[in-house]
C-alpha cells in the first residue's frame, strides 16, 4: 500500500520497467566533468573519418583553387577547436578527387562512428555519394561558394541514406557537425541501471540494445539495500554537509533525512561504478524506500545530473534514454517533468521533485535551492530549485526506438509555490491547444535548456528516428504512439 501517493502507486503497476549552449570549446569539458569520472574513465575515443572532397578544375570556389591551401586552412581551424574535440580521434582519409582516391579512402573508413566530409569545390556529388556505400553516417560541412552539392542531400535522405549537411561560414561549426557521431558512439558504450521489484521489459531492452547498443541492467531492491548499507560513513557525512552548507534555506528535512539522502547518493554512485554504468532509474516511491529505513534518491539524482550522468525518477527508461541522447549530443542534463497546462497565458508548467541545479551545464553557476521534503508524501528530502528563466528550452521524449517527440518553448518563470511537485518551470509555447489535443505516450517529458532543434534533427536523421513536433504536427495517426488513457510515466 502507498497511502497518499496514488498516482505514483499506480506507476508501480504500469511503468515499464539560454538560447544556445555556448562556445564549442566547452563541450568536451561538459562531457567529461569530474563528477562523471567513473564513467569517463571507461570511455573510448569517438572515431570520426575525415575526408576532403574537391577537384582542381571545378570553377567554384575559383577556377584556380589550390586544394592544398584549402586543406591547410581547415586543418588550422580544426587545431584551434581541439578543446571541443578532445574525445575525438580523426581517421584521416585525405583529399578525394577521383574514383581511385575514393576507393582508397573507403578502405580507411570501415570502422568509424561517422564520416565528416569537408566540401571544397563543385562537381563532387558522386564522390560524396560514393562514401554512403560504407553505411556509416555522413555529415557534409560546406561553406558558402564551395559548390552546389547541398541540393542533392534532401534527395539522398528521401532514399534512406545516412547523410546530413551543415552549411556554415563559421569554422567552429565543424565541432557542431560531429555531435551526432559523439552521441551515437557514447550510446553504444552506455549502461543504464534499472531498479525495481521486477526486471525491465526484456523486449524493450533488446530493442534498445539493437538500435543504440545501450545495455539496460536490472537490479532488485536487495541490490540497492546492500549498496545503501555499505555506503562510506565519512563520504556521506561530507556530502550532507555540503548540501546543508550550500542551501539557501532548509525547510522541513532534518539532518537525519539529509544524511539518508546522501547515503542513497553514495549507494547509487557505487552501483554505477560497480556496473560501469552512466545512468540509474528506479521506482523511487513504489518500492517504499522510506518505510524500509532508506532515503529517497532525489539528492543523488541531482548530483548525477549535474555531472552529466543521469538519475531519473520512477523507473522511467524512456526518459532516461532521452536524457542520455541529449547529454551526449549537446552537453546538457534534463529535467524529467509532470507537465500541466495553462491556456490563459499559453504556458506549460513543468513540475517534479528532482531538478538539477546546473541545468545550463556543469560549467555554469549553481542555481539556488531550498531543501524540502518530497511533496507528495511530505517525507524524505528533495530540492526546490530556482530554475533559470529568460531563454529557450527544448522538450522531448523517445518513444520506442524510432520516434522522438519534440518541441521548443521559452522559460518564463520558476514558481516557488507549495502546490504540485517541489520544482516548477513555466514555459511559454505556441499552439498550446495542439499540444493538449495531440498529447500521447504518457505524462513525462524531459526539458533541456537551449533550442536544440538542429542538433536533434541531425541525430534523428542519422539514426533513422522519426522526429515528431508537438504543437506543430498532427500526431493522431502516427503508428507507434501510445494512446492508452491511463496515467503512466
Amino acid at each position: 500500500m502507498c497511502p497518499g501517493i496514488s498516482r505514483r502507486c499506480f506507476l508501480r503497476t504500469t511503468a515499464v520497467g539560454v538560447v544556445s549552449y555556448g562556445a564549442m570549446a566547452t563541450l568536451a569539458e561538459r562531457l567529461s566533468t569530474a563528477g562523471a569520472a567513473a564513467a569517463a574513465a571507461n570511455q573510448s575515443k569517438v572515431r570520426v573519418g575525415k575526408v576532403y572532397v574537391g577537384l582542381t578544375q571545378a570553377n567554384w570556389p575559383t577556377p584556380t583553387v589550390d586544394l592544398g591551401a584549402e586543406v591547410k586552412r581547415f586543418e588550422a581551424q580544426l587545431a584551434g577547436l581541439q578543446p571541443a574535440l578532445a574525445d575525438v580521434e580523426f581517421v584521416e582519409a585525405g583529399v578525394v578527387s577521383d574514383d581511385k582516391q575514393l576507393a582508397q579512402a573507403k578502405e580507411k573508413l570501415t570502422q568509424v562512428d561517422g564520416i565528416l566530409v569537408i566540401h571544397l569545390t563543385l562537381h563532387t556529388g558522386p564522390l560524396i555519394k560514393g562514401l554512403l556505400d560504407l553505411n556509416r553516417p555522413v555529415m557534409v560541412f560546406t561553406m558558402p561558394y564551395h559548390g552546389h552539392e547541398w541540393h542533392t542531400i534532401a534527395g539522398l535522405q528521401r532514399e534512406g541514406k545516412l547523410i546530413d549537411i551543415l552549411p556554415s561560414s563559421r569554422y567552429e561549426d565543424l565541432a557542431e557537425a560531429i555531435r551526432p557521431f559523439r552521441a551515437i558512439h557514447r550510446l553504444k558504450e552506455a549502461r543504464i541501471l534499472h531498479v525495481n521489484y521486477s526486471e525491465a521489459d526484456p523486449a524493450y531492452c533488446q530493442a534498445i540494445q539493437a538500435k543504440f547498443g545501450t545495455r539496460i541492467v536490472s537490479l532488485k531492491l536487495e541490490d540497492l539495500q546492500k549498496a545503501y548499507d555499505e555506503a562510506d560513513e565519512a563520504e556521506l557525512q561530507a556530502d550532507a554537509d555540503r548540501w546543508m552548507r550550500e542551501a539557501e534555506k532548509i525547510v522541513e528535512p532534518t539532518r537525519e533525512d539529509i544524511l539518508k539522502g546522501s547515503r542513497m547518493y553514495i549507494a547509487m554512485k557505487n552501483l554505477l561504478a560497480q556496473h560501469q554504468a552512466v545512468a540509474i532509474t528506479m521506482n523511487c516511491l513504489g518500492m517504499g524506500l522510506i518505510d524500509k529505513g532508506m532515503g529517497y534518491p532525489c539528492l543523488g539524482f541531482v548530483r548525477l545530473n549535474n555531472a552529466l550522468q543521469a538519475g531519473v525518477c520512477e523507473a522511467d527508461l524512456k526518459s532516461t534514454l532521452t536524457q542520455l541522447i541529449f547529454t551526449y549530443l549537446v552537453g546538457r542534463t534534463g529535467f524529467v517533468t509532470d507537465p500541466v497546462f495553462d491556456y490563459s497565458n499559453s504556458t506549460i508548467i513543468h513540475a517534479h521533485c528532482v531538478a538539477a541545479t546546473r541545468m545550463e551545464g556543469p560549467d555554469r553557476p549553481t542555481a539556488a535551492y531550498h531543501m524540502r521534503t518530497h511533496l507528495e508524501d511530505n517525507r524524505g528530502v528533495s530540492l526546490q530549485v530556482r530554475m533559470p528563466v529568460g531563454g529557450k528550452i527544448s522538450m522531448a521524449r523517445l518513444i520506442g526506438t524510432d520516434l522522438m517527440l519534440f518541441s521548443t518553448g521559452e522559460a518564463v518563470d520558476s514558481p516557488f509555490v507549495d502546490r504540485a511537485c517541489r520544482t516548477k518551470l513555466t514555459t511559454k509555447v505556441e499552439n498550446i491547444e495542439q499540444f493538449l489535443e495531440n498529447w500521447s505516450c504518457g505524462l513525462h517529458r524531459v526539458v533541456f535548456y537551449g533550442d536544440h532543434t538542429r542538433d536533434l534533427r541531425r541525430f534523428c536523421r542519422l539514426t533513422k528516428i522519426r522526429l515528431l513536433r508537438e504543437g506543430i504536427d498532427d500526431l493522431q495517426n502516427v503508428p507507434g504512439l501510445e494512446w492508452e488513457p491511463n496515467v503512466h510515466a
